[in-house]
């Protein structure tokens, strides 16, 4: 490997350029430019033409990958001939950037041929611009020193593609062994920071940055789009079902389909669930003249939120552990995705569309076979490095008690959970159908304690009071406005909520004056469905 690509791993570099006719269209303008980059960080420069590589190369050491345009009969080619490289390389180019796509072959002189004589005439590395993964491929085996999807969506074969293809650098991860820019479409700083930690060797970033007049029509149109409606699909996967529909501005739910998870047979066979649930939301949706804006999936276990993958999975989902969920689901799909805890988007409904509207800070606490939770912060929810924020279930309340499935003892979810229920009110004398399974049995006791059975009663009042230590915790760890509560194991039990309030102001240091709120939420049933597509929302601001 050149040791030029030692400077940029990880590396910004910026892209210096200006269309044919544009006001920067000039060398001291893009002289100008390329020093101000310099200055915000850029670790390296891609410039057009030898006249503003040797302009720049007057005035610093960095890298630059150089190239030059000519429009041909095909089209816009990237260096379409060995004189253009020869130029550059005397302008003082560290890397030459090479047009490697199928249509190069038709126009100018053999892409191979330019690569070969580069190497052997010249001394310097080959960046290859491809636009698909064999194009990339060949150009590796060419010897091309790195690749860059810089032509995806320029080409005949990759037209009518917009953004950045998160799929097709996800491909050429996989299968080359030489460095990768990501460069076509990079929009922000977050994904180049996803590009980085999806395997780019190095991000290359130009309109984004250096192209005022394209900046500024991405915010007029914003703004001529500011009452968009466009939907988007949620997906809630748990253990039992794989939930999808198309979710509304409002939070509205249509479309709404429902496929048994199978998730006994592995991380393939809830793929597969995934895929049948979100297909007919999909087709129904377009064939209605309805293109949703995304895909937002909430689903049991761990996301990371680098990557999109599921960091870590509950025993209800094996095999999940490890799976790329996002990067699987927009190749299926061809949608942006994005994917989230469950609880975490029972938060987001919440503050999307629900009692957190109100609010800029407060948890929710999903209540049921185990206890989840999610954390909003400032009005933005917290998903941790691993996406394990807000695991409120694991916190512990009393050392070296219960055994929890997480392997500690002691955890909340060890005594708040349709389990710690039954088995409370097992252990006064009460009895409910065993055959209906935990959850029907947890919403009979809840039925008998609203309707004033002594032992549910009791139960729930010692489920409260474990509960209420979880609460405290949480308002002593970052003083929210509020904790919302929600799951089958306390719905409709207004009264429980009150006393759960009543116990943690008793139990928070200046209580009396904090006055913790302690509420019910309004996420329903189908909040994993509705905070996923809140998700999508929310990414547009």
């Amino acid at each position: 490997m050149h040791t030029i690509f030692k400077q940029l791993r990880g590396k910004l570099i910026v892209s210096c350029q200006a269309f044919p006719g544009d006001p920067l269209d000039d060398t001291d303008a893009i002289r100008r430019m390329a020093l101000a980059a310099i200055r915000g960080g850029a670790s390296g420069l891609r410039i057009n033409s030898a006249e503003h590589v040797a302009a720049l190369r007057r005035q610093t050491a960095l890298p630059i990958i150089a190239l030059h345009k000519h429009y041909g009969p095909s089209g816009l080619r990237i260096t379409p001939n060995f004189a253009a490289a020869a130029a550059l390389a005397e302008a003082g180019a560290s890397i030459i950037a090479v047009d490697c796509t199928l249509r190069a072959e038709s126009d100018g002189e053999p892409w191979r041929e330019i690569v070969r004589r580069i190497h052997e005439e010249l001394y310097l590395p080959v960046m290859a611009d491809i636009a698909t993964l064999d194009e990339a491929i060949d150009a590796a085996d060419a010897g091309a020193d790195c690749v860059g999807p810089t032509l995806h969506g320029y080409t005949e074969r990759t037209s009518g593609q917009e953004g950045f293809s998160w799929a097709l650098l996800a491909e050429m991860v996989d299968r080359l062994r030489v460095p990768i820019m990501a460069e076509g479409h990079i929009a922000n700083p977050a994904e180049a920071r996803r590009a980085v930690d999806s395997g780019a060797w190095a991000v290359i970033v130009g309109s984004a940055i250096t192209r005022p007049g394209s900046i500024t029509k991405g915010f007029a149109d914003a703004l001529e789009q500011a009452g968009s409606s466009a939907p988007a699909i949620g997906v809630d996967i748990g253990g039992t079902a794989v939930k999808a529909g198309l979710v509304s501005r409002s939070g509205q739910i249509s479309l709404l389909q429902q496929v048994a998870t199978d998730a006994a047979r592995g991380s393939n066979a809830i793929a597969d669930a995934l895929v049948h649930a979100v297909m007919p939301v999909l087709a129904e949706a377009q064939h209605a003249g309805t293109q949703p804006a995304g895909i937002g999936i909430a689903t049991a276990g761990a996301v990371d939120q680098k990557d999109g993958s599921i960091f870590a999975a509950t025993d209800n989902l094996p095999g999940w552990a490890g799976f790329p969920l996002r990067t699987f689901a927009e190749k299926q799909f061809g949608l942006p995705v994005k994917a989230v805890n469950d609880a975490q988007a029972a938060a987001l409904s919440e503050l999307q569309f629900g009692a957190g509207r109100s609010f800029s800070s407060f948890a929710v606490i999903t209540l049921g076979t185990g206890v989840g939770g999610g954390v909003v912060v400032n009005g933005d929810l917290l998903t941790g490095e691993h996406g394990l924020a807000g695991s409120i279930g694991h916190m512990a309340i009393e050392t070296g008690g219960r055994a929890c499935n997480c392997g500690r003892r002691g955890c909340l979810e060890a005594y708040v959970s349709t389990t710690a229920l039954i088995r409370d009110y097992g252990e006064r004398g009460g009895k409910v159908d065993a055959c209906s399974g935990d959850a029907a049995m947890a919403m009979q006791i809840n039925a008998l304690a609203r309707a004033g059975d002594r032992a549910a009663q009791a139960a729930y009042e010692r489920l409260s009071g474990y509960l209420a230590e979880g609460v405290a915790d949480l308002f002593n760890l970052f003083d929210p406005e509020a904790v919302f509560l929600c799951g089958g194991l306390i719905e409709g039990y207004e009264a429980f909520i009150a006393a759960v309030e009543e116990r943690v102001r008793g139990l928070l240091h200046f209580g009396g004056k904090r006055q913790p709120q302690v509420r019910a939420a309004k996420a329903a049933r189908l909040a994993g469905v509705q905070g996923a597509g809140a998700l999508v929302f929310r990414l547009e601001r």
